[in-house]
């Protein structure tokens, strides 16, 4: 069904500053070719005869016989040219040449003549031009060097040159050595269907199983790289290309894709932390002929006609539906109207956006769109399931083989996928099931899921088969939940699989297990509030945070562990008593061991606690006692500095366990200013405070925040003011 304008809006705003969409972190942070580049460094690290490319290609002769066995192979009039001037400019910056030596000989051992010439030709278009379009060459060269070697045809398999022929056997042996394409692994990060296969006792079955599971994942990376490059083009290069058209900007419109892009993929970059197939030069000074803030100049019925399904992906010349009309003002589209909206180059806009400024929202927002539920997965599985690519053949025959395991562990009905996934005439989608099934195999996200039954249940109190060994045992016994959502009766373990799995959530649901240690630890955390605020010593209240530190590192893979616990301590009676007050004595207590009380703060903007609106509303007057009671020490530095890295620690915390940190950015800023003018008030009376504030700041903690949250030394007011 076809979304208004105001419902994508609505919806796309939900996602656009926390992650992209219904999609997995991993796959939004990486793409085939930052894959291929691993390989690339894995085949030179692991062979002494490779590791002396680098200086190698400084010799023009050996230069030379690369060039030419990649000339005759194509036979493109060209080819010797256009080679040699590649190998010139490396990435387009004179650096990797030794990356692009690899890659030619890879093209030339592995790739068809027919296929030699087209990357040449492909080259040329671009080598001979700007920077950014030297880059783009360098991409493709790297990209068809590692899609051979990954997937050779013997029988364009060449015998190489005699001075070639010790790099042909080194990266024929990286091959049979298998010291490549397994240690590149397409998704590392451990998936629900992972955690089950590998406590499989059926060996054969654990390899049929991961093997299916590794074909899966190969063809979601190849789609997604599509599936970003068309929401690119859909959300941006097009809008871009045919606003500056309206205009009567051909100059713009033609170089939208050579420096405009450049822009737009710093800001996806900055927004999302989303990582597309093409690579951003973010030094590139001519950003503005191709990016300006086009889409205030276009109406929504334009951008109705972009968002359609059947539009996705396309140029705007194939669209038909796009009239003069939806040109609203063309005051963005002059040579120079683009410098305001980019802020210089297109570093200044990825560092904006980071600070997820307002005035690229709907453009964050347009992107996010075409990764909602209801449009990937729909679009995600039937393309894949239609093997329209010779990628993608098998996937059907993988996702049957590890059909088998996931109907047993959800105790399905369904014999196939198919039949679980579509109505009886094998016409319409589910799309929540769809999206249950690829959460599964570690595509999408948990968020975005609708709980499931099992459908088989009966008996299942009987049942002594483990779901995890199939192995009929008498210590079969139900994983505990610590809130229960649907039926989990079938969410059993035998004492064998239970001793292997250490983690302390549900394979099946992955809701968080009871365990004595974490209630533990929420009333360590909460006596040490108790008994260290009647002490009233900063040191000893500043640990507090330290303690909670450690949890949250440990538990930094399970966000639901730490919210649940966080949730459990502000609605504890003793801990809301000692925090009120603290709270209205303006207690120094609660400045001294602030960094607890700025997480929780935190965790309850963002909706994560399940708290009360009168305990948000405490968590609230806290953070405001806390920075008001920053006024009572004005002479005493180490309070200043203290507070501040009580600020970073919670950020930190969360930004290494990839969790959002939006609220914690905002908590980290504004203490910093505070911090900042209180030194620009005192300094004159209290001299000292430029020397020894700093000594209370952890300088590891204040590197990464610089920059990751100010974005570099130049924008933040603590280092400027201090270091």
């Amino acid at each position: 069904a076809t979304r208004t304008s105001t419902q994508t809006k609505r919806i796309s705003s939900k996602t656009s500053s926390n992650g992209l969409g219904c999609l997995e972190d991993h796959w939004a942070k990486t793409t085939r070719f930052l894959r291929y580049l691993q390989i690339f460094d894995e085949i030179l690290s692991n062979s002494p005869d490779l590791q002396d490319l680098q200086n190698k290609c400084k010799d023009r002769l050996f230069c030379n016989e690369i060039v030419d066995m990649l000339a005759i192979r194509s036979k493109h009039n060209d080819a010797r040219r256009t080679l040699h001037r590649l190998l010139e400019v490396g990435d387009s910056k004179g650096r990797n040449q030794h990356i692009v030596a690899l890659a030619l000989m890879l093209i030339s051992f592995y790739d068809s003549a027919d296929g030699c010439w087209a990357v040449i030709e492909r080259v040329k278009d671009r080598i001979y031009r700007c920077p950014s379009a030297q880059k783009q060459a360098y991409v493709l060269v790297v990209q068809t060097g590692a899609h051979v070697y990954e997937f050779p045809q013997e029988s364009n398999v060449q015998n190489p040159p005699e001075k070639l022929k010790k790099y042909f056997q080194a990266i024929i042996s990286s091959r049979l050595g298998d010291t490549t394409a397994a240690s590149a692994q397409v998704c590392p990060s451990q998936t629900p269907a992972s955690q089950l296969i590998v406590l499989d006792s059926n060996a054969e079955k654990k390899v049929l199983y991961e093997k299916a599971l590794n074909k899966i994942h190969f063809m979601v990376e190849d789609y997604l790289d599509s599936h970003k490059e068309n929401a690119f083009k859909s959300a941006f290069q097009e809008p871009a290309r045919y606003y500056f058209h309206l205009c009567g900007n051909h100059c713009h419109r033609d170089h939208v894709n050579v420096h405009g892009i450049n822009g737009f993929l710093c800001l996806v970059r900055g927004w999302f932390g989303c990582q597309m197939p093409m690579i951003p030069m973010a030094e590139d000074g001519d950003t503005f002929k191709g990016c300006a803030d086009v889409w205030s100049g276009l109406s929504e019925k334009a951008w109705d006609v972009f968002s359609d399904p059947k539009n996705f992906g396309k140029d705007f010349e194939g669209i038909k539906e796009l009239s003069q009309g939806m040109l609203t003002t063309r005051k963005y589209g002059g040579y120079d109207d683009g410098h305001s909206f980019i802020g210089g180059r297109a570093k200044d806009m990825e560092r904006e956006a980071k600070k997820k400024n307002a005035k690229y929202m709907q453009y964050a927002n347009k992107f996010a769109f075409f990764f909602e539920k209801d449009f990937l997965v729909k679009r995600m599985f039937e393309v894949l399931n239609a093997e329209g690519k010779p990628e993608y053949v098998g996937f059907k025959t993988a996702c049957d083989e590890l059909f088998a395991l996931f109907k047993e562990t959800n105790r399905l009905s369904e014999d196939t996928l198919l039949e679980y996934l579509y109505d009886e005439y094998i016409m319409n989608i589910d799309i929540d099931r769809a999206a249950f099934f690829l959460w599964w195999c570690g595509v999408c996200n948990e968020k975005h899921l609708k709980v499931f039954e099992c459908t088989d249940t009966v008996g299942d109190e009987n049942d002594k088969t483990c779901p995890i060994c199939f192995v009929e045992k008498d210590t079969v016994r139900q994983i505990d939940h610590w809130e229960a959502k649907g039926d989990v009766s079938g969410h059993k373990m035998c004492a064998d699989c239970a001793e292997q799995y250490t983690k302390n959530e549900c394979p099946f649901c992955h809701e968080v297990s009871i365990k004595e240690n974490l209630l533990e630890v929420m009333k360590s955390l909460i006596q040490d509030v108790k008994y260290k605020s009647a002490g009233g010593d900063p040191n000893d209240l500043a640990s507090i945070l330290e303690s909670w530190q450690f949890f949250e590192m440990e538990y930094g893979h399970n966000p639901k562990v730490i919210h649940r616990v966080g949730g459990l301590m502000v609605k504890d009676d003793q801990f809301k008593r000692l925090l009120e007050e603290g709270v209205n004595r303006k207690a120094a207590w609660v400045r001294d061991a602030a960094g607890l009380f700025f997480r929780l703060y935190s965790l309850s903007i963002e909706g994560s606690l399940d708290v009360t609106s009168d305990e948000k509303a405490l968590l609230q007057t806290c953070y405001e006692t806390i920075l008001g009671l920053l006024s009572e020490v004005a002479g005493q530095p180490h309070h200043y500095g203290a507070l501040y890295t009580q600020a970073m620690v919670p950020y930190i915390c969360a930004l290494q366990s990839g969790q959002t940190t939006k609220h914690l950015e905002i908590i980290v800023k504004e203490v910093g200013k505070l911090i900042v003018s209180y030194y620009k008030k005192y300094k004159r009376v209290y001299p000292n405070l430029k020397q020894q504030i700093p000594e209370r700041i952890i300088a590891e903690y204040m590197e990464i925040v610089t920059e990751n949250v100010w974005g570099g030394k130049s924008y933040d007011p603590v280092w400027k003011a201090f270091y």
